[in-house]
């Protein structure tokens, strides 16, 4: 079963998605019957002679992070593959996609720069990471991931509680059962999370490929890209109370909201599950706890 690659680009992020897309045809093994899918948010026809771009879909109007990767799934579902989430603020390095495709029952993602920091001679990496910080140091780059392929084995697979599905491989199994990404959401905020809750009531875990290392330079596409601080804050504070209306109150501190989630975890008595990253137990316990039963079958 082959797969479709969804790449997501913006106007004002051009410089980002030029990298973003570079690094990707160079290291990303492509197969016949993969379908690359690029969605421009902005209807400027960006790149879409420039790559061998399958499918080139222009918005006339900007959609929501979930409302674009939603025609990316729609195309996987109605081909029966399965679905790559890629956001266009991304550096891909050497065999980057192998240690996804080693589960079909678990949506994997990459590690980043958010999960391992390393100091390289004249390189170092940081969670939020300026492209000014990259360029020129692109073999630094390649030595941190041979150095951190050669430490983690390629099965190495592991739970977090905080993870982000900035670049994640969705097994046809999984999107099949879970459905679309929710675009009742507001814009870049809480989609992601919500789908792993749904994930994780269905049966499905999402973990992190440790032998996978990209460099993500995290919100370029969306927080840290052009809002100010108060379309910021009433961002936030929009998927935020609807994830309370939806999950409640436990799910949104630990999982959506994040800032408390260990005192939260604690007050619960799952400080054990929290130290040790199971997303998927704690998800499944809250679950069965807080939410009526047609909520939890529900896939949207």
């Amino acid at each position: 079963m082959n797969h479709v690659f969804c790449f997501v680009s913006s106007a004002k992020t051009e410089n980002f998605s030029r990298l973003a897309l570079y690094s990707f045809f160079k290291e990303t093994k492509l197969e016949t019957g993969d379908i690359f899918v690029f969605v421009n948010n902005d209807g400027t026809n960006a790149f879409k002679e420039e790559y061998p771009i399958d499918i080139y879909i222009n918005n006339k109007t900007p959609k929501s992070w979930a409302e674009n990767f939603n025609k990316g799934l729609r195309i996987a579902k109605k081909f029966k593959k399965h679905f790559v989430v890629i956001t266009n603020d991304i550096v891909f390095t050497k065999n980057w996609f192998e240690p996804l495709k080693q589960r079909d029952d678990a949506v994997l993602i990459p590690a980043c720069n958010i999960n391992y920091l390393y100091n390289a001679v004249e390189f170092k990496t940081s969670p939020c990471m300026q492209m000014e910080e990259y360029i020129g140091k692109e073999k630094h780059l390649e030595s941190i991931v041979q150095f951190h392929q050669n430490k983690f084995k390629f099965e190495d697979l592991q739970e977090r509680i905080f993870m982000q599905l900035y670049l994640g491989r969705i097994p046809y199994q999984v999107h099949s059962s879970v459905g679309y990404f929710d675009h009742t959401f507001s814009n870049c905020g809480g989609e992601d999370m919500d789908f792993r809750i749904r994930c994780a009531i269905q049966g499905f875990k999402t973990m992190i490929a440790n032998h996978s290392l990209t460099l993500h330079f995290h919100g370029k596409s969306s927080w840290d890209g052009s809002e100010t601080t108060v379309e910021e804050e009433q961002r936030r504070a929009k998927y935020i109370d609807k994830s309370m209306k939806k999950w409640g109150l436990d799910l949104t501190e630990i999982f959506i909201k994040g800032t408390n989630a260990r005192e939260h975890c604690t007050q619960l008595g799952l400080e054990e599950q929290f130290k040790n990253g199971e997303s998927f137990n704690i998800i499944r316990l809250l679950v069965q706890k807080n939410l009526p039963k047609q909520q939890i079958t529900s896939n949207n």
